[in-house]
């Protein structure tokens, strides 16, 4: 018998990461694709969690959601990110804590 091997989700790291984020980036034109307000890829070369745009998996990474261009991957802004998780994500993002 041979048993089903389970394919692992794409999970991406580093530079392969920032890659797929222009990618999602470039497919939502740079808007919010909730708000339709500007979410930027970077701000003055940077990437600044509350300016710059959010990729947010549908499906969560967790969940065995994967870093492939596909509709389970949009291109939030900050406000709609943290509208979309709630605010448990925003004390366990924050930076000063």
């Amino acid at each position: 018998m041979n048993p089903q091997l389970k394919e692992k989700p794409i999970r991406l790291k580093g530079k392969a990461y920032t890659e797929f984020r222009k990618k999602v980036f470039g497919r939502a034109f740079g808007n919010c694709e909730t708000c339709k307000g500007h979410a930027p890829l970077l701000w003055y070369g940077v990437f600044n969690e509350i300016t710059c745009g959010h990729v947010h998996h549908v499906k969560s990474r967790g969940a065995g959601g994967e870093d492939v261009l596909s509709e389970d991957v949009v291109w939030l802004c900050y406000n709609c990110h943290l509208k979309t998780h709630g605010p448990k994500w925003s004390k366990k993002n924050d930076c000063s804590v």
